[in-house]
């Protein structure tokens, strides 16, 4: 008679309940479809702002075009027109100026910093110090597993 040490027809004892681990996985995606998303809206944000920033210099550019047009030296009234035209368009890239900085500090930054941070914390933190029990330090001789 000899003596085998491991059964292999029996199947291997579950360390992590099936629930537990759906949980964990169903979790894990729903954190990884934010990553994503995160970084497709912080994406787009910066798109906007390049946008906006490329409208403005074409604005300012077709007004100066237009202050340094001949025609304006001769009419007097379209000179006027211009001139205010351009003055609106300097006032408009100065809020749009601040609307792209105020963007920055309060969307993609913070997007950038959240992303960063979120991710250090789950690789480095988690889940040694967190609500689920420490998965990968569990062993066959864990207290409590009734292995």
């Amino acid at each position: 008679m000899s003596w085998i040490p491991f059964k292999i027809g029996q199947p291997k004892k579950q360390i992590v309940p099936k629930t537990v681990e759906r949980d964990f996985e169903r979790e894990y995606g729903k954190l990884q479809q934010l990553e994503e998303q995160t970084r497709r809206l912080q994406k787009d944000m910066k798109k906007s702002t390049d946008a906006d920033l490329a409208m403005s210099k074409s604005a300012m550019k077709i007004s100066l075009d237009l202050l340094s047009n001949p025609l304006c030296e001769q009419d007097q009234d379209l000179l006027n027109m211009v001139t205010a035209l351009d003055t609106a368009m300097k006032r408009l890239d100065a809020f749009n100026q601040e609307k792209v900085n105020q963007i920055q500090k309060t969307v993609i930054e913070p997007l950038k910093k959240r992303n960063q941070l979120f991710w250090y914390w789950v690789t480095s933190k988690w889940p040694q110090s967190h609500e689920l029990p420490a998965l990968h330090s569990w062993t066959l001789s864990t207290p409590g597993l009734g292995l």
